[in-house]
């Protein structure tokens, strides 16, 4: 006696086959002899269908932004018309080509053919929808997508049934991906002396990064499934030249009057005075780099537990002036 794993296996094969053979113009998994799999795409996946993309988050001086887009992505399985009654009559009868193969035989036997098949002997315009999957997905997502998906015959001139997809979640997540908008923002700083905007050498330079996003959720979704990347600054490091490199925990704290201390700043030991004037600029300048480090995960209406991401990481440069005084600086 086969065991259920072997029972499943000899079910699978001969659900496979059964939908991959005979005359349907069917050419995914499984393939029945027929052509090699076509490649991956949308053409190949039932064609596309519309994602939901909605971006939301907050900056670092506390705004709220939001944006919703739409993308489009191929699903792992999908009903597609197939057979018309009459042929799928005449391939399955008995004695019909379906029955000369002793595995699709014994699928017949288990009472896993189209409903009410024979109804539709003699119809040659209407199809029977079936359920079909890409080639490349998991077995086991194939399956349970078959047995849960029966075909459903559609006579001609009549709507197709409802579009019941199934789409890997992982896809989802690399379409929020590509749509997380990180803002490069503009540095600012503070001393920043009037008419030049020069900091003073060997004085904590406050620096922030003004409209910088602090917190970013991209959610991508169709019908049923989703999934949300989740980011937020890890940290930011600040490089120039004549000062040594600054870690800070955020984008900084934009400077208000009064102010003592920042969460990000840094000293210059000389002044710009031995730098070039660069391109754009009338002072001679330091550049000041700085790079934001993202930390990112995902999770999906299917999974709700943390999936980490890659980080990422953001740049963005500010020519700043650095003034070399004598006198002591106030704020």
């Amino acid at each position: 006696m086969l065991s259920r794993a072997g029972r499943v296996a000899v079910l699978t094969g001969a659900l496979l086959l059964a939908l991959a053979g005979g005359a349907s113009a069917y050419d995914g998994k499984g393939g029945g002899g027929g052509p090699a799999p076509a490649p991956v795409t949308p053409e190949a996946g039932g064609g596309t269908i519309a994602v939901t993309v909605t971006s939301s988050g907050s900056t670092g001086e506390g705004r709220s932004f939001s944006s919703s887009v739409q993308a489009t992505v191929a699903p792992d399985c999908w009903r597609a018309p197939g057979r018309t009654g009459y042929e799928y009559y005449e391939y399955w009868k008995t004695g019909g080509p379906a029955r000369q193969s002793g595995t699709l035989d014994a699928y017949a036997a288990q009472g896993l053919l189209n409903p009410d098949f024979e109804a539709y002997a003699t119809d040659d315009t209407g199809r029977w929808y079936e359920p079909r999957c890409r080639y490349d997905i998991d077995d086991d997502v194939e399956l349970d997508y078959l047995l849960s998906h029966r075909a459903v015959f559609v006579p001609e001139g009549e709507p197709a049934p409802p579009v019941d997809v199934v789409v890997d979640p992982q896809q989802l997540v690399e379409i929020a991906q590509d749509h997380i908008q990180l803002p490069t923002g503009t540095v600012r700083w503070n001393p920043s002396i009037e008419g030049s905007g020069a900091t003073v050498v060997n004085m904590d330079t406050f620096v922030w990064v003004e409209g910088a996003p602090a917190t970013v959720e991209v959610t991508a979704s169709v019908p049923g499934v989703w999934a949300r990347v989740d980011a937020s600054v890890r940290s930011m490091t600040l490089e120039a030249p004549n000062a040594d490199t600054a870690t800070c925990p955020d984008v900084g704290t934009a400077y208000s009057a009064g102010m003592t201390s920042s969460t990000c700043s840094i000293v210059f030991t000389r002044s710009s005075a031995n730098q070039p004037v660069k391109e754009g600029q009338t002072l001679r300048t330091a550049t000041l780099t700085a790079t934001t480090t993202w930390a990112a995960s995902w999770v999906s209406s299917q999974n709700p537990e943390p999936q980490p991401l890659d980080l990422q990481t953001v740049t963005t440069t500010a020519e700043i002036p650095v003034a070399e005084i004598q006198t002591v600086v106030t704020r």
